[in-house]
C-alpha cells in the first residue's frame, strides 16, 4: 500500500513539477488522428491549447489532475483542426458588411445597391462581392447601365465570384476616367458594347483602373471584419489559414492576436504588392516569423485569370469563345525571375494558375529553378494555387517534381454550370482531376478562396467526396471519376497542410 501510494504521489508530482499538467481530456471518442498509421484512438489530452496525447481512455485519464475537464464524447468524432490553404481572410470579413452576391439574382442584387444607396451618403462607393451570372436564369454578363437603374450617383463596384472581374456603374467608369478611348491594359479586359463604349465589366488588370480610386477603409471597418471573420472561422472547426497579407494587414492582425481577439493561427502569403516590397528590401522568410500564431512564408503571385471571366490562360482557345485565349498577367520572364527572388530570400511561392497553359509555364519555371540550384520539391516545398486544367502530360509533371496541388475542391462545384462550355469535353477531363493527381502521387491541399466561394471546409470536404454541391446536386455527382475517398478527403485539410507549411513534424 505504502509503495502504491507512493509512486501515485511520483506521479502526480512529475506531472505537475514538469509542467504535464494537462488542461483538457476527451474519452469514449472515435479519435481519427491523420497520422501516418492512420490510428483511430478512444480518447485525447489537450495541453496549451494544442494534442498532448492521444490512445486509449486508460493510458490518457492517467494525465488527468484535480484541475482537468473531461469531456465524454459518447462516440462522436474528433479530427485534428482543419486548414484552409488558400483564402482572403479581410475579404471574407467585410463580406458581413458590404453587399453580398453569392448564390442571388441580378435583380436582387440590384435591389441590394438600391437599399444602400439610399442609407449613404451621395459620394460614398458602395462595395460587394459575390454575383455569377452562369446561375442567373439569363446567364448574361450584367452592364453598368443595371446599376445606374439602382444608384446614379454612388458609385458602385461589386466583384464577380471569382475576384478576378468587376461590374461597376457609369459613376464610377466616370471616376476612373474610363472612356471608349481608353486601352485594354496589359493583362486586362475592358468588355465594351456593341458601339465601343465601356459596358462596366472590367477584367483582370483592367479592374485596377477603378479599384485604384477606392478610399482606404478605417482601422475600425478593417477590425471589426477580421474579429468577425475570425469568430466564423472558429465555429466551423478552422484553426489554421493560409492568407494572402498585405503591410497594413499583417500589422493588424497581428495587433488583434496579441490582444486575443483572434484565435486563428495565421500563414500568411504576401499578396503581389506586399510581395515586391519584400524583395526590394531583401527581407529574409527567417526573419518573419511574428509569434507561435502567426508567420509570413510565401509570395502570392498572379499568373493568369480565372474561367468564369474566360482570363485562366490556354493552350487552345475557349471553346464559347473563338479568338480568346485567356490573360497571361506577367511575362515568363518576370515569373522566373519572382521564383529565383523566392528561392534567395527563403519564400514559398505559390502562385495562381488555373488554365492549362499557365500551369504548363509555371512548372517549366519550377523546374528552371530547381535544375539550377540543385534542389528538389521535398526539401521546397513549392505550390500552384488552384491547378485546376492541366493536359495529361502535366499531371505527371506534378509528380516528377513533386509540386504541391493547392486546390479548392468546392471550386468544381461551383463551376460545373459553365465549365464545359469554356473549355469543350475534352479538356474537362484533365479538370479538377483530384484522384487522377492522387493516383499519380501528387500531394494536394484543400481550400476554399473564400469568399470567392464558400469558406465552410465541410462543404469542400462533401464536394471532394462526392462531387456534388453543399445542396447535393447534381444527382451522381458531376464527373464523379474524379472524387476522393473519405480519408483522402480529410487529408487535404488536415495532415498535407501541415506537409505545405513544413509542419508535419509539430
Amino acid at each position: 500500500m505504502k509503495k502504491t501510494l507512493k509512486s501515485l504521489l511520483f506521479l502526480t508530482f512529475s506531472l505537475t513539477l514538469f509542467g504535464e499538467e494537462i488542461d483538457l481530456i476527451f474519452t469514449n471518442g472515435n479519435i481519427i488522428t491523420m497520422n501516418n498509421s492512420k490510428d483511430v484512438q478512444e480518447a485525447v489530452a489537450i495541453k496549451d491549447g494544442k494534442i498532448y496525447k492521444v490512445g486509449s481512455n486508460k493510458d490518457i485519464l492517467k494525465f488527468s489532475s484535480e484541475k482537468t475537464k473531461k469531456i465524454d464524447l459518447n462516440g462522436k468524432t474528433i479530427i485534428p483542426g482543419m486548414v484552409d490553404t488558400h483564402l482572403h481572410f479581410l475579404r471574407y470579413g467585410l463580406t458581413f458588411y458590404q453587399i453580398r452576391g453569392n448564390g442571388k439574382s441580378k435583380e436582387e442584387i440590384i435591389e441590394e445597391v438600391k437599399v444602400k444607396s439610399t442609407l449613404i451618403g451621395d459620394k460614398d462607393w458602395i462595395r460587394g462581392r459575390g454575383w455569377n451570372e452562369t446561375i442567373w436564369k439569363n446567364p448574361q454578363l450584367p452592364s453598368a447601365k443595371d446599376l445606374d437603374n439602382a444608384s446614379k450617383n454612388n458609385p458602385v463596384v461589386l466583384f464577380r465570384s471569382d475576384n478576378h472581374a468587376i461590374w461597376v456603374n457609369s459613376k464610377a467608369l466616370e471616376i476612373a476616367g474610363i472612356t471608349k478611348n481608353t486601352k485594354d491594359p496589359k493583362g486586362g479586359n475592358i468588355l465594351r458594347d456593341k458601339n465601343g463604349n465601356p459596358n462596366g465589366i472590367l477584367v483582370d488588370s483592367a479592374m485596377d483602373l477603378v479599384l485604384d480610386k477606392l478610399p482606404e477603409l478605417s482601422e475600425k471597418e478593417l477590425e471589426k471584419a477580421y474579429v468577425t471573420a475570425d469568430k466564423e472561422y472558429s465555429k466551423m472547426g478552422l484553426t489554421t489559414i493560409f492568407d494572402a497579407g498585405d503591410d497594413v494587414s499583417i500589422s493588424l492582425v497581428q495587433k488583434l492576436i496579441e490582444e486575443d481577439k483572434i484565435k486563428t493561427r495565421v500563414n500568411v502569403i504576401l499578396d503581389p504588392k506586399t510581395t515586391e516590397k519584400y524583395i526590394t528590401k531583401k527581407v529574409l522568410a527567417k526573419d518573419s516569423m511574428i509569434n507561435d500564431k502567426m508567420a509570413i512564408t510565401g509570395f502570392k503571385i498572379k499568373y493568369d485569370g480565372a474561367l468564369g471571366s474566360r482570363g485562366a490562360y490556354m493552350l487552345e482557345e475557349y471553346s464559347d469563345q473563338k479568338g480568346t485565349f485567356g490573360n497571361k498577367l506577367m511575362s515568363t520572364e518576370k515569373l522566373n525571375q519572382l521564383v529565383n527572388d523566392a528561392y534567395e530570400l527563403g519564400y514559398q511561392p505559390h502562385i495562381h494558375a488555373i488554365g492549362d497553359r499557365a500551369n504548363k509555364e509555371v512548372l517549366d519555371s519550377f523546374e528552371k529553378i530547381f535544375k539550377e540550384k540543385n534542389k528538389d520539391n521535398t526539401e521546397l516545398r513549392y505550390g500552384i494555387v488552384h491547378s485546376q486544367i492541366l493536359s495529361p502530360e502535366d499531371v505527371k509533371r506534378y509528380k516528377e517534381l513533386e509540386i504541391i496541388a493547392i486546390m479548392q475542391p468546392i471550386h468544381a462545384t461551383s463551376d460545373m454550370n459553365m465549365a464545359e462550355d469554356r473549355i469543350g469535353n475534352e479538356r474537362i477531363k484533365g479538370a479538377y482531376a483530384w484522384k487522377t493527381l492522387k493516383d499519380n502521387g501528387v500531394i494536394i491541399t484543400g481550400g476554399s478562396d473564400s469568399p470567392n466561394d464558400y469558406v465552410e471546409p465541410l462543404y469542400g470536404i462533401h464536394a471532394a467526396i462526392t462531387r456534388k454541391n453543399h445542396k447535393n446536386l447534381p444527382e451522381g455527382g458531376w464527373y464523379s471519376n474524379e472524387a476522393l475517398d473519405i480519408y483522402s478527403s480529410l487529408e487535404i485539410y488536415t495532415k498535407n497542410p501541415a506537409y505545405l507549411w513544413k509542419m508535419e513534424k509539430n
